[in-house]
C-alpha cells in the first residue's frame, strides 16, 4: 500500500514539474498577431500553370487573374512554341 502511494506521489510531482517547466516557455513567445508589426508580403513571378497557343488568348486571361487580391501584375511569356501565363503574386 505504501509503495502505491509513493509511486502516485512521484507521478503527480513529475507531472507538476513538467507542467511548470512548459508553462513559462509557452507564455514567453509572443503571437505574431499581437506584436503590432505589419507583415509585408513577398511578391514573385509565378507560373499560372496555363499555356496558350496564341498570345491574344493568353492576354485575355489577364482580367481573370487580376481579380485575385494577392496578384499585382500578369504577363504572357513565350515558352516552347506556346505562351505561358505568369502572375506577380504573393
Amino acid at each position: 500500500m505504501r509503495i502505491r502511494r509513493a509511486l502516485a506521489a512521484t507521478a503527480v510531482g513529475a507531472a507538476l514539474a513538467l507542467g511548470a517547466a512548459a508553462g513559462p516557455a509557452m507564455a514567453a513567445t509572443p503571437s505574431p498577431a499581437s506584436s503590432g508589426s505589419a507583415v509585408q508580403a513577398v511578391y514573385t513571378w509565378q507560373h499560372t500553370g496555363e499555356y496558350y497557343s496564341a498570345k491574344s488568348t493568353c492576354d485575355n486571361r489577364r482580367a481573370f487573374f487580376m481579380k485575385a487580391s494577392n496578384v499585382k501584375d500578369y504577363k504572357c511569356v513565350p515558352e516552347g512554341g506556346l505562351f505561358a501565363g505568369m502572375v506577380y503574386a504573393s
